[in-house]
């Protein structure tokens, strides 16, 4: 692959508001809370499209409000509204214009179905976050995020969770025929103590919709994930790990695809702890994009910001990535240097960011598997309850 470079820098600010009502004689019954969250993330970027010819200097203030209002009753219910603007500062034609940016985030219902309180269903629009999130996530450092219309039941214990998914991911109705995309999923977590988690998922991923593979041919989508992570610490070791393998089709082509990631750290230091990490992550890709069978991986709904390098030039697809840093944490104060090292699994596959979209591609493979290099600096002030700073830079 050719010699590519690009930089971003970024910073958020956030605070979060928690407002709860003044003591009641029913307050047992009903208990309403009011929350908020607002956030501001300037963020610049020089050279984008890792085109040095081009001019695409870009400098955006991105703005997030949300209000929450959550009420529960006698525990056995809780009904949850999130409300959300999400804008570009400067975007609307005047300043006396209103682009209506307004929208429901979240807005559900949690109820419990039993007396022991062990099993729960929610339904509507929420916020699902699994594991590292690197197949489901909530992908809270977009500006709008990420929520799931849809269904999950729990059956929860004191170190054990069960939870069974279903969400729409998209409706298309044409005549008087309604189809679509959907996600199933059922997710197993083990707490055996604090700080270590043992999860087995399935996923399956089903697109209704017919389009043409790699053959010409059409087809609709079906890709069945199975997986397991695992996060533990063993003194100042801490390990995560985590593999996936994929089965289906994927418009119409066989699919078999597989996934794996892990890091290690070590910790040192009471007021101030040192953390030297490392690790490697690795995604199958397309041997031949002309054959009718595909293994490329997909990475469902992630959050792929903390993973695969912050500019989000990568995605959990094509790829094998090692990577190595150290944080510094006091007090109020973390500071992160990350190295990550990219290059494609298969040559003859594309290059693409967690999204799908193809950043490069040469069929013929002779251009190689190295993609690049990325450096990631990250500090955040923790500046009192409800109220944080974060900056970054990377290039």
């Amino acid at each position: 692959m050719p010699k590519l470079r690009g930089s971003a820098i970024g910073l958020v600010l956030g605070t979060t508001l928690l407002l709860l009502p003044s003591a009641r004689a029913d307050e047992a019954d009903v208990r309403w809370v009011l929350s908020g969250e607002a956030r501001l993330r300037p963020e610049w970027r020089d050279n984008a499209d890792l085109d040095a010819a081009a001019d695409d200097d870009s400098r955006l203030g991105f703005m997030r409000l949300r209000v929450g209002f959550e009420a529960i009753v006698r525990k056995d219910y809780r009904l949850f509204v999130q409300a959300q603007d999400s804008r570009i500062a400067g975007e609307e034609t005047s300043t006396a214009s209103d682009q209506k940016n307004l929208d429901l985030h979240q807005g559900l219902l949690d109820i419990t179905l039993t007396a022991s309180r062990r099993l729960s269903l929610t339904v509507g629009r929420q916020e699902w976050s699994y594991g590292d999130e690197r197949l489901i996530g909530a992908f809270g450092w977009d500006n709008v995020g990420r929520a799931f219309d849809g269904a999950r039941l729990r059956y929860a214990l004191p170190r054990f969770r069960l939870d069974g998914l279903w969400a729409r991911i998209s409706s298309v109705t044409t005549g008087a025929a309604t189809t679509g995309s959907d996600l199933y999923g059922a997710y197993a977590q083990a707490a055996p103590r604090p700080g270590a988690e043992y999860e087995g998922y399935w996923l399956e991923f089903a697109d209704h919709l017919a389009a043409p593979g790699e053959t010409g041919a059409t087809g609709d989508t079906r890709i069945d994930a199975l997986g397991g992570r695992v996060k533990d610490r063993y003194g100042r070791l801490d390990l995560r790990a985590e593999a996936v393998m994929e089965r289906g089709h994927e418009q119409g082509d066989s699919l078999s695809a597989f996934a794996a990631g892990a890091q290690a750290g070590l910790s040192w230091g009471q007021a101030t702890t040192l953390r030297p990490f490392g690790g490697y992550d690795y995604a199958s890709g397309d041997r031949d994009p002309a054959d009718g069978r595909r293994q490329e991986f997909f990475n469902f709904f992630p959050t792929n910001h903390p993973h695969y390098g912050y500019i989000d030039y990568e995605g959990w697809r094509n790829l094998r990535s090692y990577y190595g840093g150290i944080s510094v944490t006091r007090g109020r104060h973390f500071a992160q240097a990350k190295v990550h090292h990219f290059g494609l699994q298969k040559a003859r596959g594309p290059w693409k960011s967690a999204g799908g979209a193809v950043l490069g591609f040469d069929p013929t493979g002779r251009s190689g598997t190295g993609v690049g290099r990325e450096v990631d600096l990250t500090y955040r002030y923790a500046w009192r309850r409800g109220l944080s700073l974060e900056a970054g830079y990377s290039r």
